[in-house]
C-alpha cells in the first residue's frame, strides 16, 4: 500500500461497476435496486466507494441508526485483495460511526478471511443466523463495542 486511495460517497454512476464487482465477490450479490435505495432513499445509509488511481477497488454500505452502526456490505475487488485494502476500508468505515455505541455485521460462517479481519478489529461473534444466505449457509453476527463510552 504505497498510494493512498480516495473514499467518496457512492453515486448512481457507480452502479454498473459495482454490479459487476458484486457478481465477482458475492454468491448473494445485492441487486441494483438495493444500491439505488441506499443512494437515493435510505436516510440512515452511508454508501461509499474506495478508489485508487481513478479505479474503484472497493465499496461498502453502512447504516447509522441512532446508537447502532451496521456494516451491511463491504467488498474489495479481487485484484486488490490481500493487500490491506479491506482493513483500510473497514478502518475508514469505523471512523464514520460518530455517536454509535456499537457496530454490528453479518459474515458467512465459511468466510474465514473476513472473520479474521473482523476479529483483528475487535469484533466478537454474537450469535448465528441459521440459513441466512440463499444457499443455506449460516451467518455469524459479529459485534464491536466502540471506544469512549
Amino acid at each position: 500500500m504505497n498510494k493512498i486511495p480516495t473514499l467518496r460517497t457512492m453515486t448512481m454512476n457507480d452502479l454498473d461497476v459495482i454490479m459487476a464487482l458484486e457478481k465477482k465477490l458475492f454468491v448473494d450479490a445485492w441487486s441494483r435496486r438495493s444500491y439505488e435505495y441506499e443512494i437515493k432513499e435510505n436516510r440512515y445509509s452511508l454508501p461509499v466507494v474506495l478508489e485508487l488511481d481513478g479505479k474503484m477497488i472497493g465499496h461498502a454500505v453502512a447504516w447509522h441508526v441512532f446508537d447502532e452502526y451496521h456494516i451491511a456490505t463491504l467488498g474489495i475487488h479481487p485484484d486488490f485483495q490481500r493487500q490491506g485494502w479491506g482493513s483500510y476500508l473497514l478502518k475508514l468505515l469505523l471512523s464514520m460511526s460518530d455517536g454509535a455505541e456499537f457496530v454490528l455485521l453479518e459474515v458467512r460462517k465459511g468466510n474465514t478471511a473476513a472473520l479474521r479481519l473482523y476479529e483483528r478489529f475487535g469484533f466478537i461473534p454474537l450469535r448465528i443466523r441459521r440459513n441466512y444466505y440463499r444457499d443455506g449457509e449460516d451467518a455469524i453476527v459479529m459485534r464491536k463495542q466502540l471506544e469512549g463510552l
